[in-house]
């Protein structure tokens, strides 16, 4: 029987940094589909990864490295210029670390070669992901998901998969007449694709295990989090503005939360008819103020150095919510000094609602 040859398939990589698997797997590609194209976009790694790619395709001519502007980074890009250069009449696109398996390539082929339009890789096992980057794929497929619903839009159950294959041509024509409207700066290059698609596009999916990276890290952030949301529309581009300022920029979070706590004091302290006169809010206001400077300075510091385990970052919290927490006191006590029959645990409860606050949108990684 003759071996299958997969000479109308192009597989693409987009790379960073991944010299501990590129060389694994371009063999693995080379010796499981005969004939296939592979093109590696390189978002000009640091490490040994060009080097290693050019070594392959000398003596493998199907494969070549796309070299690309220093001045045009992002994983989208890398991608849609990975499309633009394709020459078969179809193509896949998975990540070169091994969380996306080469053997699934075959049957997202299969899947094109039915009729398909689009081929899409949904992830059936994600017990290697955290918590964490759980939760934020399950929001962001989630919101990405009932955008393409609203404008009625090709979707599939995995919108923010990075494995998925397309008809070349279908795929370049979009990029060619809306890739100006794409974050090209972005992370998930397929959610921008099935925007502009039309709407009879046939999409089929393939299950697949997603596998823990086999070397270098995740390349996973706050950037991909606001990405995400700047893909959908005018409101999700003021969304990504507001999530950034509230959550990320250093002067949004003391804003938000010293309004947040304060608030939270006032309003308590309503409903307990505390009797404050403007001594009393001059006093509380001004003790948050210092108290929630040092918290977002002191947690900016803290999160962003060292070990990122939980014991210490644990440490690091505890450490800011009761130093703030004694700065809290020790002001509010110096300028109110005269009257200390006022309740005054409404303050520290609104203080600790705002350390709340300020942490966990310290814990955010930015890069």
């Amino acid at each position: 029987m003759a071996q299958k040859t997969y000479g109308d398939l192009t597989v693409i990589l987009p790379t960073y940094n991944e010299g501990g698997n590129i060389q694994s797997m371009l063999e693995t590609l080379d010796s499981l589909y005969p004939g296939a194209s592979i093109i590696v976009a390189d978002d000009n790694s640091k490490d040994e990864t060009p080097e290693l790619v050019r070594s392959f395709a000398a003596s493998h001519p199907k494969a070549r490295l796309l070299s690309r502007d220093p001045s045009d980074r992002g994983l989208t890009a890398s991608i849609m210029e990975g499309i633009a250069e394709t020459r078969t009449k179809l193509f896949v696109v998975m990540d070169a670390d091994f969380q996306h398996p080469p053997g699934s390539v075959g049957g997202m082929y299969d899947l094109l070669a039915e009729g398909a339009d689009m081929a899409v890789g949904k992830r059936e096992d994600k017990a290697s992901l955290s918590s964490s980057r759980m939760l934020a794929s399950w929001g962001a497929n989630a919101l990405a998901r009932s955008y393409l619903a609203v404008m009625r839009r090709p979707t599939t159950e995995d919108t923010m998969s990075g494995f998925f294959g397309g008809r070349t041509d279908k795929c370049q024509e979009v990029i060619t007449k809306y890739g100006r409207k794409f974050e090209r700066a972005g992370f998930k290059v397929l959610f921008d694709i099935l925007k502009f698609l039309p709407r009879d596009t046939v999409v089929r999916e393939l299950e697949f295990h997603f596998s823990s990276r086999r070397a270098g890290k995740s390349k996973l952030s706050s950037r991909v989090i606001l990405s995400i949301l700047r893909q959908c529309g005018p409101a999700g581009k003021a969304a990504a503005l507001g999530v950034n300022f509230l959550f990320i920029n250093m002067l949004g979070r003391y804003i938000s939360a010293l309004v947040l706590g304060l608030t939270f004091t006032f309003a308590l302290m309503g409903t307990l008819n505390v009797a404050y006169d403007d001594h009393l809010v001059n006093s509380t206001i001004l003790a948050f103020v210092l108290a929630m400077a040092y918290l977002v300075v002191a947690n900016k510091y803290l999160f962003s150095h060292g070990k990122r385990d939980r014991l210490i970052i644990g440490m690091k919290m505890v450490f800011t919510g009761f130093t703030g927490f004694l700065i809290s006191l020790f002001f509010f006590y110096m300028l109110f000094s005269t009257s200390y029959n006022v309740q005054t645990w409404p303050m520290f409860l609104g203080f600790g609602i705002a350390y709340l606050w300020n942490t966990l949108s310290s814990v955010i990684p930015e890069k």
